[in-house]
């Protein structure tokens, strides 16, 4: 009889941890029809969707907290398990530190995933867009990180050598990645520094130039007026002095070099040369219609008087044809007229000597 009751009562025990479990699970599945249902449908009424993301966010967490919380309080109550109690505690505090974290990261991803969709949009750079993958990176290390610091402490499990070690091995990790983190830090500073965006035409002291395609984290993407990509490391591009065309405006005021014998009538050179450069400006879709073209002679050369032609096109790769059509112009400009260029010539002057003999 007595044997009888404690096997009834065992029973109920067993009976009452089974349901505590079982009202906790109804209870998940209730926060998640709530949180999918009911949060859902009051979020879609707001003028942001930030809470749409929020709600979504925490609907998996509290979900897991419920489940995770009615297996704890269902073993607890068995005295049958009273000896692996604090297996059991140290357990549940692991699972809340593991749900807690899982909470947090999904949090931030959805205040960075409404931030990249809504504000991001609306500024007038493009240095937000690129830095919430990077914040989005960092954040998952620093949360996971801190939730293994947090669960090996709880496992008793000292942490001094472990961080000595890491540091120790980051070290030489850093010194490996070098290059890497070089160009990734550049990145950071031309994206942020914002002078060089996407679009624009630049020239670099190294002689390369291009219209800026792409600016990564690693490597820019320059598109060269011939056609070809140049992929440039951002820490060469920190480094480099450039010429940033497209800054201030569009167009390109630029001069093409000519020369003409010492015997020409300079008066006459200027005036055929701004009339050639004026049918030209006028003439070619790619010269700037708000530039008067203009003539200053250089320099005495050795074969020739130089002087330039300053020209503008309506932007820096539309140069080139516009130069190319203003030399053909005035060359036979130049024939008609019978003006001439000089080739580069050399007057060798003999001295005589008397000769002794």
């Amino acid at each position: 009889m007595i044997a009888a009751i404690a096997i009834t009562t065992e029973w109920e025990r067993w009976l009452i941890s089974a349901g505590i479990f079982l009202l906790f699970l109804v209870l998940a599945l209730f926060s998640h029809l709530f949180f999918g249902k009911f949060l859902s449908l009051l979020t879609k009424r707001t003028k942001t969707n930030l809470d749409d993301h929020i709600v979504k966010a925490l609907d998996i967490p509290v979900y897991l907290v419920l489940v995770a919380l009615g297996i704890w309080m269902a073993l607890v109550r068995l005295p049958e398990l009273k000896d692996n109690l604090g297996i059991i505690n140290r357990a549940g505090i692991i699972a809340a530190i593991a749900i807690g974290t899982l909470a947090a990261d999904r949090f931030l991803g959805a205040i960075l995933t409404w931030y990249g969709g809504e504000v991001a949009n609306r500024t007038h750079t493009d240095i937000d867009d690129k830095l919430i993958p990077v914040i989005k990176r960092v954040s998952n290390v620093v949360v996971y990180g801190m939730a293994l610091v947090l669960i090996l402490d709880n496992l008793n499990i000292k942490i001094t050598p472990l961080i000595a070690g890491l540091g120790v091995g980051g070290l030489a990790v850093a010194v490996a990645l070098q290059p890497t983190l070089s160009n990734f830090l550049a990145g950071t500073y031309v994206i942020t520094d914002a002078v060089i965006r996407k679009g624009h035409y630049i020239l670099l002291d190294s002689g390369q130039e291009g219209l800026v395609e792409d600016i990564g984290w690693r490597t820019t993407k320059i598109r060269h007026w011939q056609g070809n990509l140049i992929v440039l490391p951002n820490s060469k591009l920190a480094d480099a002095v450039v010429t940033d065309f497209e800054a201030a405006e569009l167009s390109k005021l630029f001069a093409v070099p000519c020369g003409v014998s010492y015997e020409s009538d300079l008066d006459e050179v200027e005036r055929v040369a701004l009339d050639v450069a004026r049918e030209v400006t006028l003439r070619c879709p790619e010269a700037a219609k708000d530039h008067e073209p203009e003539v200053r002679f250089k320099e005495f050369g050795d074969s020739n008087i130089n002087f330039t032609v300053l020209l503008k096109s309506v932007d820096r790769i539309s140069q080139f044809a516009l130069k190319h059509e203003f030399i053909k112009a005035l060359h036979r400009r130049f024939k008609a007229e019978g003006i001439t260029i000089e080739y580069p010539v050399q007057r060798v002057l003999l001295r005589q000597t008397d000769n002794p003999a």
